[in-house]
């Protein structure tokens, strides 16, 4: 089949092919050959339909596509991978607004027709949280062209944003599991990994609820998670603890700290100090369950209004200015040396009544801090927790005398604010936490 005629040596543009390629290029009955392709596609713009031979025709010389041999039909019809044509491909993966892992093949290829079975089982697994695709290059070659595809499969994955460029799968012989390990890398994350006690206080400040868990024997977030984290990003906070011992021989520290199975989802509480457990995810791990039982969490910290909590009083925020020497707003801090029930309803409750105002709430542990406690003269009492109020400009601070319950550290609060004095002088020249 004759596509088009070119008289090549008179027009300007195909006299520099001629000059890159040669007369071997332009030679009448050439067999084809990648040279010949590469000269089809830069005047053409798409892939030939199979080999091409230039030929001499009256003077004119002309490209001649010969039709590839074999199938030309979809090859993933009625599978979770999508068959891209053209438009879908334009409206879906050009113009994209989610992730995208699309394979670009030929079913007269032989090593297409070979990947089949695994492409099918990756996207098999990865179809519940990413968007897998193919492009068969026979029917869509200008699809392929504008892809600058001309190895046969090729796989792209296609970020969120999109305007970048795709990345090219380089990761040797294609298969469900090779394409598994290269889409989770790629995928985005929006999780914070979390190692210990002090990464998880750090989250738990840093964040908006609600706070949910995984504790994985992965060695990172796997790509489900990922996936939810991309979906609930701005709108719920996920967190993933790695490296968990299923058989809880060889517990990770903060696997040490909650009564888990492997692999488990957790809400956690931020009040206390390395967070409560406030409720346990125990059906089916899902992409769509998971992502039901989120909603929901939303929903009723939206119906409950904003959460506040005491912060941790740590030295990263110390030197950040938060109730450092160069601080002038009130702090009210609460020195505990350990968990109290009764004592964190108190501050929480407090904590979420004066979350508009213009004050600093923090805790901090006195057992791992015990110069807190000299700092406000503190240190040879019987009591385990204290509430003070604190003015650290002016160096200045009041002890709370009574039971740490919500009515009388309300009432304390709201003296200090209305003007009552700060007896006490900070008996230290710098706290050091």
């Amino acid at each position: 089949q004759v596509s088009t005629a070119y008289e090549v040596l008179s027009d300007a543009e195909k006299r520099k092919v001629y000059d890159k390629h040669g007369e071997e290029g332009l030679k009448e009955g050439h067999k084809s050959d990648e040279q010949a392709k590469a000269m089809f596609r830069q005047f053409f713009g798409r892939e030939p339909d199979g080999n091409v031979r230039i030929v001499n025709r009256g003077g004119q010389m002309m490209f001649m596509e010969e039709g590839e041999p074999g199938p030309k039909e979809d090859i993933y019809g009625n599978t979770n991978v999508t068959e891209l044509n053209k438009d879908v491909y334009n409206s879906q993966v050009n113009d994209r607004i989610e992730p995208w892992v699309v394979q670009f093949y030929k079913p007269n290829n032989d090593e297409s027709q070979e990947i089949r079975g695994e492409y099918i089982k990756f996207a098999d697994t990865f179809r519940e949280f990413l968007n897998v695709g193919a492009v068969n290059c026979r029917q869509q070659r200008e699809v392929c062209s504008q892809a600058s595809i001309n190895d046969f499969p090729a796989f792209r994955w296609f970020g969120e944003d999109k305007n970048a460029p795709p990345e090219v799968f380089d990761e040797g012989t294609p298969s469900a599991k090779t394409l598994g390990k290269w889409t989770s890398t790629l995928m985005p994350d929006y999780t914070r990994v979390l190692q210990d006690k002090h990464e998880l206080r750090k989250w738990l400040d840093d964040v908006k609820p609600p706070h949910v868990v995984l504790f994985t024997d992965k060695s990172g977030s796997p790509p489900l998670w990922k996936a939810l984290s991309r979906e609930f990003n701005g709108r719920a906070s996920l967190a993933t603890v790695p490296r968990c011992d299923k058989n809880g021989v060889f517990k990770t520290p903060l696997q040490r700290e909650y009564d888990v199975r492997i692999p488990q989802v957790i809400r956690l509480d931020p009040l206390h100090e390395i967070g409560k457990v406030a409720e346990k995810f125990t059906l089916s791990l899902k992409k769509d369950v998971i992502n039901l039982w989120m909603m929901k969490n939303i929903a009723v910290g939206k119906k409950a209004g904003p959460q506040a909590t005491f912060k941790e009083w740590s030295k990263q925020r110390f030197e950040a200015g938060d109730c450092s020497p160069s601080d002038s707003q009130f702090c009210f801090l609460w020195l505990k040396a350990g968990a109290d029930q009764a004592v964190e309803d108190a501050t929480r409750q407090l904590a979420q009544k004066y979350r508009t105002d213009p004050i600093k709430m923090m805790w901090a542990n006195v057992e791992l801090n015990p110069s807190i406690l000299e700092a406000f003269g503190l240190q040879d009492s019987d009591v385990t927790d204290f509430f003070v109020a604190f003015r650290p400009k002016r160096s200045r601070f009041k002890v709370h005398q009574g039971e740490l319950r919500f009515d009388a550290l309300d009432a304390f609060v709201d003296g200090v604010l209305n003007g009552g004095p700060l007896e006490g002088k900070l008996k230290v020249p710098r706290i050091e936490l």
